[in-house]
């Protein structure tokens, strides 16, 4: 999904740009290039389209089919394990690419008949006052897991790059990726560019939340010392009553130091495959359901 956010940035692409009043044939030319625009972007941004639409009257929530059952690829890297131990491993792990969804996979839809797996019980938190984000989690995959599910509900609150900052800082360790170069920020600044939100801070009269649903194991060093994960989640956007929600995923480069699992040195994960929880596409991507 961040990769496709990142279209939204690039000027040349019609009907996201504001500018000065524009009158005659070149006003018409900048209205049908922006009507163009809105569709290429309905095709590539499906739910930034659809959240979108809650600021404007009659928004609508975009198309609701999902696209056929296998139709997309194996994962590429999903579950693949140990991949040896030192920098190069951990920097390969954490750049391999991952499986790529349309973007229509995000938006609501049928539920699959199958699963990537049993259910992945997480553990509890053994710190969660006076602190960003709960962390203390067990020195297993599944307390991996659990920290990342932590950091990435506090950070994506409001989709708001300053916040994801804030958490994802309190957890870094020296030489991790600058926050504001993870695709889960890249994301969030396309969002809110694409909303026609301010680059920080609330919008009276709306809420934005991310609710965890599944994860994966994407890969672990052979010390497992080293792992990275990735969680899937429904984001909710409710703006005076009109809610629109859709999949969005965040992948995590996590290591374990003394009693904590922190967001590893080197290069930030590969963006996550974005998909509606449960669907065949989030299945097809390896993600499995959580329980507490």
């Amino acid at each position: 999904m961040a990769a496709r956010l990142r279209d939204l940035h690039n000027p040349h692409l019609p009907g996201l740009r504001s500018g000065g009043p524009v009158s005659g044939s070149r006003g018409r030319a900048v209205l049908i290039l922006g009507a163009v625009g809105v569709l290429v972007l309905a095709l590539l941004v499906g739910l930034v389209v659809s959240l979108t639409g809650l600021f404007s009257s009659g928004g609508s929530s975009g198309p609701d089919a999902a696209p056929a059952a296998g139709s997309a690829a194996g994962p590429e890297v999903s579950g693949q394990g140990a991949v040896g131990s030192g920098p190069q491993a951990e920097a390969a792990l954490a750049r391999a690419p991952m499986l790529e969804l349309p973007a229509q996979a995000v938006l609501p839809h049928a539920l699959s008949s199958r699963s990537a797996g049993a259910p992945i019980a997480l553990p509890a938190p053994r710190q969660v006052a006076g602190v960003p984000v709960p962390t203390g989690f067990d020195d297993t995959p599944e307390g991996a897991i659990a920290q990342a599910v932590e950091l990435t509900r506090t950070g994506a609150a409001g989709m708001d790059p300053q916040v994801w900052a804030q958490a994802y800082t309190s957890l870094a360790e020296p030489g991790a990726a600058a926050a504001d170069q993870t695709p889960a920020a890249r994301d969030m600044v396309g969002f809110r560019r694409a909303a026609n939100l301010p680059r920080t801070g609330p919008r009276e009269g709306m809420t934005i939340s991310w609710a965890p649903t599944s994860a994966m194991i994407k890969g672990s060093t052979d010390d497992g010392r080293y792992t990275v994960v990735c969680v899937l989640g429904e984001l909710v956007t409710d703006y005076k009553g009109r809610v629109a929600s859709g999949g969005w995923g965040n992948c995590l480069p996590l290591r374990r130091m003394g009693e904590q699992w922190r967001v590893a040195s080197g290069p930030a994960a590969w963006v996550a495959p974005a998909a509606w929880p449960g669907s065949d596409e989030a299945i097809a991507a390896g993600y499995r359901d959580i329980t507490r």
